[in-house]
């Protein structure tokens, strides 16, 4: 697989961010497979040195804690100001939830504000938390789903909060009957309430070409997935 390159002489590279509530060892490992440059963020101060061309956020756990350790670690102005200058960011399952609104999780938490929607528990579904394997189901707009997310393909979910009904909805599961938002994306930041760096070749794959969409639309100012 090609990726796209930042410049003639620098290719894509991603900042893992490493705020203490990420999966980023499989990150890691996915990353490895489709051969792109990466590197764990432990602060803000490592952009400089790495000069990422995308950030990947992942994120397991609750949302309060997780917002808590992002703003003591500097890691919340941070996002914000990389979103707001055009940058890409991908955030992963809580990592995902963290860019939204806000988050009704041991109580009312508010989000990175980057996507709206707000967070809230799944309600009707016969297990909490509601974790295996679904589809997903695109729902046009900007992020070319169709082109992305292979019929097929399913795609490796653990949570038991959700977003549901944002205006930035890409694509869609369901479980027992109940419908959530899986994939978010507004202009240059997007999410995925699955894990693709657990999902198998098809998952590992699908991250790959999300990275390639992401970079491509801040680096040539055009989506690009396929």
């Amino acid at each position: 697989m090609t990726f796209l390159t930042a410049s003639d002489d620098r290719p894509a590279t991603v900042g893992v961010v490493n705020f203490g509530a990420g999966n980023i060892g499989n990150v890691q490992r996915a990353l490895a497979k489709l051969d792109i440059k990466h590197e764990t963020l432990a602060s803000p101060g490592g952009i400089e040195g790495l000069r990422p061309t995308l950030l990947l956020l992942p994120g397991v756990g609750a949302f309060k804690p997780a917002m808590d350790r992002l703003i003591s670690s500097g890691w919340r102005d941070a996002l914000i100001d990389w979103v707001r200058s055009g940058r890409p960011l991908i955030g992963i399952c809580l990592g995902m939830q963290l860019l939204c609104s806000s988050s009704s999780e041991d109580g009312q938490t508010a989000g990175l504000g980057l996507i709206e929607g707000d967070v809230l528990k799944l309600s009707g579904v016969k297990k909490i938390p509601h974790m295996g394997w679904n589809g997903i189901i695109p729902q046009g707009g900007e992020f070319p789903g169709n082109c992305l997310i292979h019929e097929g393909q399913n795609f490796y979910f653990v949570h038991s909060f959700a977003v549901s009904g944002s205006p930035h909805c890409a694509a869609k599961a369901e479980v027992d009957g109940v419908v959530f938002d899986s994939v978010l994306e507004r202009e240059n930041a997007a999410g995925f309430q699955f894990h693709p760096e657990r999902s198998g070749p098809d998952g590992v794959s699908f991250l790959g070409r999300a990275i390639s969409h992401m970079n491509a639309k801040y680096w040539s100012g055009r989506p690009r997935g396929c």
